[in-house]
């Protein structure tokens, strides 16, 4: 007999370890490692064998893995259950017919969550609309004010270069797979949306299979019922498990879905949870990854002092210079599968340009605050209402765009001036 309570247990298991690992988690994991480094791995070994071009073109098909594999299990649990599910309804009278109707609503509102969260912009900065996302001031341990190497014009404090997109993104938070889009300051409440209502979705799901589920066993009375073992012919004294191996046998599809949901509440539930944390502390992903940084980079340091203390080998210098030895945090990628550092060499950070003095042992201090965490009220306002879209905010994206078409009508003018001098 298939040991299905104990497999489903374990699934949900590694489910959950797995979103820990790989999310949750600062340290990189194995995985997070493979899946690192297998796409630069495969992009090489195709290259080698059919030809940069079509090295390219493949590499374009799999950065949409994730939202395919979306797609594929939405629509086809979806599919399932208006196969299976809604002929299951009409013949149960355990549950209501309408739910085959608010079905088709919460179907719909999960598509329009993830189109909305899909399509709209994560606020990209340009020299143009600068103004609008200027809202944040430096800390010079996250964020330094200083050029974009990749776009040459000002980091603004809280942005961050996306690979992804080749472009800059105001208070990026991470690049997701699932819905294909990077979230940042405009579009990061579209996201919450999207995982709010993904998980309402998968818990609606999951209660009315259960009820579809208990109403046969209620109906049937199959816990008084008579099973029989079909490789020995023995009797099988019913327990749930037993009643849940014949369900799974008589519901292969239905159950697996209902499994499947099951899982996703978890998962999705922990991943929000997540999201609303770092939104309460006022943080994105990139800085929660960040802030991992620091805090073990100061309680290395401050170890490293405490010895120095204890051997006699202490360095003068105080607090603010030891933490000002750390410099600015090197830039991480942040996507589905938690992080990777980046390359000294890459498009958006470096490591500290105080390395040589990170080395000295100083007394580092108390650890550093978030200058960000405004409290719990006003964090969430700036992720229901973010300050880029604030009246303030637009005025001076306003006012900024006067200005650039000023000096661009007066250097059109000059340079009118110039060729008609020459014409003369």
């Amino acid at each position: 007999m298939i040991p299905i309570v104990p497999g489903i247990i374990l699934y949900l298991v590694l489910t959950i370890w797995l979103t820990y690992s790989c999310v949750l988690n600062s340290e990189q994991t194995i995985f997070s490692k493979l899946m690192d480094k297998l796409p630069s791995a495969c992009f090489s070994l195709t290259t080698r064998l059919c030809g940069e071009k079509t090295a390219k073109k493949l590499s374009k098909i799999t950065d949409k893995t994730l939202a395919i594999i979306y797609f594929v299990v939405v629509l086809g649990s979806w599919s399932i259950i208006l196969t299976y599910g809604y002929d299951f309804i009409s013949k149960s009278s355990h549950v209501d017919s309408r739910h085959k109707i608010s079905g088709y609503f919460v179907f719909l509102l999960c598509m329009w969550s993830r189109q909305k969260a899909g399509t709209s912009s994560p606020g990209y900065i340009t020299e143009r609309n600068m103004a609008k996302y200027d809202n944040y001031p430096y800390d010079n341990l996250l964020y330094a004010n200083k050029k974009c190497p990749t776009m040459g014009f000002r980091k603004l404090a809280r942005s961050k270069y996306d690979k992804f997109t080749n472009r800059h993104v105001a208070r990026y938070d991470h690049f997701c797979g699932w819905i294909d889009n990077t979230v940042g300051e405009e579009n990061y409440r579209f996201f919450l949306l999207f995982l709010l209502i993904h998980i309402f979705m998968c818990l609606y799901g999951t209660i009315v299979c259960y009820q579809l589920f208990k109403g046969e066993c209620e109906d049937r009375d199959l816990f008084n019922a008579i099973f029989f073992n079909a490789e020995t012919g023995e009797e099988v004294e019913a327990d749930l498990l037993v009643i849940a191996h014949f369900m799974f046998m008589k519901h292969f599809q239905l159950f697996s879905v209902i499994v499947l949901m099951f899982a996703m509440v978890v998962v999705l539930g922990l991943f929000f949870l997540f999201h609303m944390y770092m939104a309460a502390n006022g943080m994105t992903t990139n800085e929660y990854y960040k802030w991992k940084n620091v805090k073990k980079w100061h309680r290395k340091q401050r170890h490293k002092y405490e010895e120095a203390v204890i051997q006699g080998k202490i360095k003068t210098g105080g607090s603010d210079e030891g933490i000002m030895a750390m410099g600015e945090m090197p830039e991480v990628d942040v996507g589905c599968v938690g992080t990777s550092t980046l390359p000294k060499s890459s498009d958006d950070g470096e490591a500290s340009q105080n390395k040589g003095k990170s080395n000295e042992i100083r007394d580092p201090g108390d650890m550093p605050k978030n200058i960000y965490n405004l409290g719990f009220v006003e964090n969430m306002k700036e992720v229901l209402f973010p300050r880029c879209l604030r009246p303030d905010a637009k005025a001076r994206a306003l006012a900024a765009h006067y200005e650039f078409m000023k000096q661009q009508k007066g250097n059109l003018g000059q340079s009118t001036k110039a060729e008609t001098s020459k014409t003369k």
